[in-house]
């Protein structure tokens, strides 16, 4: 059994999460990489809006990552739906470049 996701470079574009629904005004995001390949970084963009906006605002950015390892990031004022997005940035689609992590559940606080 296999725990996580595996993005490759591909065509560069971005890749986005299912959208989820908030669980508190406040969380911790934390993502664990366990094999990084060839990018020069991989970046993940925490997203959010209210149900009657059109488009998602960036709640948080992650510190670059540019090794495996374990991030944490603590944001606060999280509207009613959010979704993770994933860049990968540098190395090439025909090297095989890319990334398999873990993203974990929010540590939701109902408080900001």
């Amino acid at each position: 059994m296999v725990v996580g996701t595996t993005l490759m470079k591909l065509d560069g574009n971005a890749y986005f999460s299912p959208s989820f629904p908030r669980g508190g005004l406040a969380a911790t995001f934390a993502v664990e990489v366990s094999h990084y390949q060839g990018l020069t970084n991989f970046t993940v963009i925490v997203e959010h809006r209210d149900e009657h906006d059109t488009t998602f605002a960036t709640l948080g950015t992650f510190t670059a990552i540019t090794a495996d390892g374990h991030s944490e990031l603590d944001l606060t004022g999280c509207k009613q739906i959010l979704r993770f997005q994933y860049n990968l940035n540098g190395g090439s689609a025909s090297n095989g470049d890319g990334v398999h992590f873990v993203m974990q559940a929010p540590s939701w606080r109902p408080y900001a």
